[in-house]
């Protein structure tokens, strides 16, 4: 199994990172319980908890997270934001913007851009369908937060079951080419870090580039919210809270702060 390269641990932990410690290990259940685990027992922000495979790792709405060992990038972000404590709903959204912000680099010639929340989505170009890369799970520990990244980072030899063949992707695919992992983990590091320090003093402020990155504004939604009731209508809006406003056929606009959206077409 291939671990961080200690210079980018060293880099992390010693450099001007807000990183406190690097935790690693070959495979676990989910580097999200590993860091909830640490919050329990009271370790400082900002920790940072990784994996090579996951074997119990879940997305939003409980869904399962798996991946083959070594094609994802797998970490979990221990935080204890309690200046911003009144705003944590945008964190979930704070941490894609700052994923997609990290990827693009990696990707000079593809759209880069994220379904609401927070869904990382890829295309080489205008021609292609967007698809998923990665997916973000925020959860609340007693006074802190954990955000776990799960993105595809090569999948190009990854046979896939037959719900993801048509939308799931990865980084390398993309780019057509390799993609390094620990790279794409530095620069969402500093990323983060950036974001995070300024979204604390002023917590909306990051919402203009998050917007800017939101493939679902514009588009016709269907949003399945937890209790399994459903919202349609066209998506005008990421409100200060960070809901997703709604437009519905008879005018009505309704604000959704959670659930599962789809597009009705990811292709444009």
């Amino acid at each position: 199994m291939n671990g961080p390269p200690e210079a980018l641990v060293r880099a992390l932990v010693d450099g001007p990172s807000a990183i406190v410690a690097v935790d690693w290990q070959d495979r676990t259940p989910s580097t999200n319980l590993r860091a909830a685990e640490a919050a329990r027992a009271g370790d400082p922000e900002i920790g940072l908890f990784l994996t090579d495979e996951q074997t119990a790792g879940r997305g939003r709405l409980d869904r399962t997270w798996q991946a083959p060992a070594g094609t994802s990038l797998l970490a979990s972000l221990l935080l204890r934001p309690a200046a911003a404590a009144p705003h944590l709903r945008l964190l979930p959204l704070l941490a894609g913007l700052a994923l997609a912000e990290a990827v693009a680099p990696h990707l000079p010639d593809a759209d880069v851009a994220l379904k609401w929340p927070n869904d990382l989505l890829l295309r080489p170009d205008h021609a292609h369908p967007w698809r998923k890369a990665a997916g973000i799970l925020v959860e609340l520990v007693g006074d802190a937060g954990v955000v776990g990244v799960g993105c595809n980072v090569d999948w190009r030899d990854v046979a896939r079951p037959p719900e993801l063949a048509a939308t799931a992707t990865s980084l390398a695919e993309v780019a057509a080419g390799d993609v390094d992992r620990w790279r794409v983990l530095a620069g969402f590091i500093g990323v983060f870090g950036r974001r995070y320090t300024a979204w604390k003093q002023l917590p909306v402020e990051f919402l203009d580039a998050y917007r800017g990155r939101c493939a679902t504004l514009g588009r016709q939604v269907r949003v399945t919210r937890g209790d399994g009731a459903t919202v349609e209508g066209l998506a005008v809006a990421v409100g200060a809270d960070g809901a997703l406003l709604v437009r519905g056929a008879d005018r009505r606009t309704t604000a959704v702060s959670a659930g599962d959206v789809t597009h009705a077409t990811l292709g444009g």
